[in-house]
């Protein structure tokens, strides 16, 4: 895969997975809708790995790197699905670009050799700020809109929780060997979360556009998007990869006005206008040094 191609499909499919997300609710419960994504994209996983001429590794420590990563398989994504019942696809995009904040954060307190510069704490200040002007909208205010946002954060929380772990954790698998295993440790959780939510699916009644989602996710967002990511991580500088969260809450927000028809309020426009500057300014030492690194080999 061209690097062109993978960075791409990077931002193709992060910046469509909230709205699919959202449209696979259409006639699905949150945990059947996430439950049922993530069931096939084990299963078309395993024949996927075959045809790259991998196994799935099934040592302790694989399994420990698998579970690592339930924490945001089945954490972050299971509660983001409830999330996305209250609060628009674009919006749970613009809170996932604290991924990278929170990340940098709990790396701070857990590895000694990666604090965080007076920058870095300025840029998490102002994420803040951006949060309180969220949620001063009328639209998350209102109904469960809090509950929605709160959850979306309690997701980016695992998410990062799980990548830095991962760092500890990790076994040094390919790629798609570490997401099969995961996903396949995942089905447990999500067949306990969907039996204690108490909700049944009628699949006769499953609309087109539940199944196009489900199917999208599971094949594009759950495997494509992650051999894509891992791909540009091994062959790009970071800040180029980091780009990517700067790109996509944009193109979310867009793509769920014009074609879910979900409302963008002037409140949600500049909170995430402040969120998406505070990961700017989080990100600016990555980029600096980027562009000094080029200037060197200019010269």
């Amino acid at each position: 895969m061209s690097i062109p191609v993978a960075y791409g499909l990077a931002v193709l499919i992060w910046s469509t997975t909230p709205l699919a997300i959202v449209t696979s609710g259409d006639s699905l419960p949150p945990m059947a809708a996430a439950a049922s994504r993530m069931a096939l994209a084990a299963m078309v996983g395993l024949p996927v790995l075959k045809l790259l001429g991998l196994n799935l590794p099934l040592s302790r420590r694989a399994f420990k790197s698998y579970l690592t990563a339930v924490i945001g398989i089945f954490g972050a994504m299971g509660v983001t699905y409830v999330a996305a019942q209250w609060i628009p696809s674009g919006l749970i995009s613009v809170l996932f670009g604290f991924t990278t904040i929170m990340t940098g954060v709990l790396s701070h307190f857990i590895f000694p050799d990666s604090p965080m510069s007076r920058k870095q704490w300025i840029a998490c200040g102002m994420g803040i700020v951006g949060l309180a002007v969220v949620f001063s909208d009328n639209l998350v205010v209102t109904g469960q809109g809090v509950v929605g946002v709160l959850l979306a954060l309690l997701a980016v929380f695992f998410f990062s929780s799980s990548n830095v772990l991962m760092k500890r954790n990790g076994a040094g698998l390919h790629p798609l060997q570490q997401t099969v295993g995961a996903l396949w440790c995942s089905l447990p959780f999500y067949a306990l979360a969907w039996f204690a939510s108490g909700t049944e699916v009628i699949w006769g009644e499953v609309s087109l556009l539940s199944i196009f989602s489900v199917v999208y996710l599971a094949t594009l967002g759950s495997l494509v998007g992650f051999m894509a990511y891992f791909h540009l991580i091994a062959n790009l500088p970071p800040a180029y990869v980091a780009l990517i969260t700067l790109i996509t809450p944009v193109i979310a927000l867009f793509l769920g006005s014009q074609l879910h028809n979900e409302p963008v309020t002037p409140e949600m426009l500049l909170g995430a206008g402040v969120i998406l500057l505070s990961l700017l300014l989080f990100l600016s030492d990555n980029f600096i040094r980027l562009w000094q690194e080029r200037r060197v080999r200019a010269d």
